[in-house]
């Protein structure tokens, strides 16, 4: 199975604007796009949470405090609220997040919050060193092992 691309921020943004000016239903647009209806709801969803930053796509990893995801999955767990309306509330990045949280929490895993990735700092790029230095640098390291 190969993996779809992903659908252009313009293209779902058209879509999305269809749907909220009456024009189109999240049904046409999901058929016209090859998605899943729900696909399109979730944009729309996003779009009207985070206006038009909310289509485009992640670029990492969005931070959660261990309060909220506890109060997420009361929501859902309570019965108070949907996986999609407790999305909605506390501005989850998407159901399948939340679904995660739920799994593990009722498996007993504790709760912790969720941190952006921390890229690995970049080596700084040295000083350019005349042959010379080099040589100099070698004959030490040598004579360390010696």
């Amino acid at each position: 199975m190969f993996k779809r691309s992903p659908i252009l921020y313009e293209l779902k943004l058209n879509a999305v604007r269809r749907c909220l000016r009456y024009e189109s239903n999240p049904n046409h647009e999901a058929k016209q796009l090859g998605v899943h209806k729900n696909t399109v709801s979730e944009w729309i969803r996003k779009y009207q949470a985070d206006g038009e930053e909310g289509l485009r796509a992640s670029k990492g990893w969005k931070s959660y405090s261990k309060e909220l995801k506890l109060s997420a999955i009361q929501g859902v767990l309570s019965g108070e609220y949907s996986v999609r309306e407790v999305a909605k509330k506390y501005h989850i990045s998407s159901k399948s997040v939340l679904e995660t949280w739920i799994a593990k929490y009722t498996k007993g895993v504790k709760m912790k919050p969720t941190r952006k990735r921390i890229e690995a700092p970049l080596m700084n790029k040295g000083r350019k060193t005349t042959y010379e230095e080099r040589i100099e640098i070698v004959q030490f390291t040598v004579s360390l092992t010696l």
